[in-house]
């Protein structure tokens, strides 16, 4: 690996700069021209307005010059409980430098922080900056029978865009746990509302679903990630038991670091607050009701 140049940085991509994410990968798609791995007739760019919503979500981060201007890209997103580099771009004049692999990192370290066991990637098997490049930092070839449920779909719509599929591979890198003290802790909770819950602390909350059952003696569950915590939250779904009642002192408590992603997380989930019981709450963030009316209170702070 090219040794990491001082003079660049990574960043979150900025909405304002949607337009140079474009023009970064165009320049980049050159480098396949003549390869015979692209259909050039098609339209391969990434579909804007997803852009724009991973770059909204935070999930798509820039290599800058020195001047700020962004020379890189990686977008990540989550398919099948795990993350996925949906795309990655250098312009070939900054190639060399390591940019790939300090964007990579970016990713993998956004992964873990959200609680994710892996990253996954779909790309030409041997193209020297695609299926190597990932071998190098601990990517493996997935064979046919290991794919994920929704990669079929994804090389279906590779062929449409045009992309020789025959020449592509899905990757797959298992992250190292980062568990400080070994020790890993589920909460679980029954409901009725399953699928309202989980659209709740997954959709609204922003929790990444890290795992689901279906009728594991007689119950269904989904389980969700507490980022950074060693710690997941379980929901369940039983015929045979009555769920809890929520009392207004059950709380789960979200430091989420500053009113900005409160705001933020408060839009996600449209949801009007609640008064809390205990005055506290009120003065130093903003409780909200789960569907079964278990409270969340959203701290713009952090803990220590």
């Amino acid at each position: 690996m090219a040794e990491p140049d001082v003079q660049y940085r990574i960043r979150p991509a900025r909405p304002a700069e949607i337009g140079r994410l474009r023009e970064i990968e165009d320049e980049a798609g050159t480098m396949f021209g003549g390869l015979g791995l692209i259909d050039e007739a098609r339209d391969v760019s990434f579909p804007w307005e997803e852009l724009r919503r991973l770059v909204d979500d935070e999930q798509v981060w820039v290599a800058v010059d020195a001047a700020d201007r962004p020379v890189g890209m990686v977008i990540a997103s989550v398919r099948d409980h795990v993350a996925y580099v949906e795309e990655m771009d250098v312009l070939p004049e900054h190639g060399r430098r390591g940019l790939g692999s300090r964007l990579l990192a970016r990713v993998a370290d956004w992964a873990q922080e959200r609680g994710y066991v892996a990253v996954t990637l779909s790309t030409f098997r041997d193209v020297p900056w695609n299926g190597p490049f990932y071998r190098r930092h601990g990517f493996r070839d997935l064979c046919p029978d290991e794919w994920s449920p929704g990669m079929g779909a994804i090389r279906d719509a590779e062929a449409r865009h045009g992309l020789r599929v025959d020449a592509r591979v899905f990757m797959r890198c298992d992250l190292p746990r980062v568990d400080s003290c070994g020790l890993e802790v589920r909460v679980a909770r029954q409901t009725r509302r399953i699928a309202e819950v989980v659209a709740f602390y997954r959709d609204g909350l922003g929790l990444p679903e890290i795992d689901r059952f279906h009728d594991h003696a007689g119950y269904d569950g989904v389980m969700l990630g507490l980022p950074g915590t060693g710690t997941h939250l379980e929901f369940t779904a039983a015929e045979h038991l009555e769920p809890p009642s929520a009392h207004p002192e059950s709380l789960l408590v979200l430091y989420l670091g500053d009113r900005t992603a409160v705001d933020r997380t408060i839009g996600r989930l449209a949801a009007d607050p609640v008064p809390s019981a205990n005055p506290y709450w009120d003065e130093v963030g903003v409780t909200v009701a789960d569907p079964d009316g278990f409270r969340v209170v959203l701290v713009a702070d952090s803990w220590r």
